[in-house]
């Protein structure tokens, strides 16, 4: 039963990706980390994360990414994942979930009023600073929760003109990072949180999530499924954060 559910899981979060260019970390993490080991999710997603982004990274192979902001964000992810990775294996299991929670309610709340038009507009100024800044925060998000993937979006969403170019770069930024993930966890001991049922399921259900989204893409509104979306992340932060009061 379980196997099924993280198929599931698997396919849902890699269409959303598919669709979006970014995502599934959010829905593999946060629905994964309700019934697995939190610390377990983190480091064995890294694997079915790469399969993911080499699959986008197929689709999208003659488009041609920001090389400027690609290399700020990366020089900035670097010390962020190894800052992140050192504190992941410091936490105990209740105080990550809890964390992975607020971070997930957090990100629920502020997509849900950017959708909902509440949140006026905020411009972000490009430059290699700015660069630097949101590739370290989102290399500490990875290394910690394994979900870095809500600052470089809204870094490359603002300072990327071109649809593609937004996809094909966030999907490189992903690629370095899932890779960098992978030494430091190695290097803290990570393989003894590493659980190889979890990917199991991960050669099939993935490309066939990333198909199916980049499918969707370029048929199906976004306006409405944003909302939805945004709320059930909001939803899912919830759960998370007060799993042992609820159940």
């Amino acid at each position: 039963m379980i196997y099924v559910l993280d198929s599931l899981v698997y396919l849902i979060a890699w269409a959303f990706q598919g669709f979006t260019g970014f995502g599934a970390g959010i829905f593999i993490v946060g629905i994964l980390s309700l019934y697995h080991d939190p610390r377990a999710v983190v480091v064995s997603s890294t694997l079915v994360n790469l399969v993911g982004v080499g699959t986008i990274a197929l689709f999208l192979i003659r488009k041609r990414p920001d090389l400027k902001n690609l290399m700020t964000l990366v020089s900035g992810s670097v010390p962020g994942i190894l800052f992140g990775t050192e504190v992941l294996f410091m936490l105990g299991e209740d105080t990550l979930r809890i964390a992975i929670g607020l971070f997930i309610l957090t990100l629920g709340v502020y997509d849900l009023t950017v959708q909902t038009g509440l949140l006026g507009r905020w411009r972000i100024k490009e430059g290699p600073f700015t660069g630097f800044t949101f590739g370290f925060l989102g290399g500490f998000f990875a290394g910690l929760i394994g979900m870095g993937g809500p600052p470089p979006v809204v870094y490359l969403n603002q300072v990327c003109r071109c649809k593609d170019t937004f996809k094909i770069t966030l999907t490189l930024f992903f690629t370095s990072n899932i890779i960098l993930r992978t030494v430091f966890y190695l290097r803290e001991g990570g393989l003894t949180a590493f659980d190889p049922m979890m990917i199991l399921p991960a050669p099939i259900t993935v490309p066939l999530g990333v198909y199916l989204g980049l499918l969707a893409s370029r048929k199906v509104g976004t306006h409405t499924m944003k909302r939805v979306v945004s709320l059930s992340v909001l939803i899912l932060g919830f759960l998370l954060v007060f799993r042992e009061t609820l159940w």
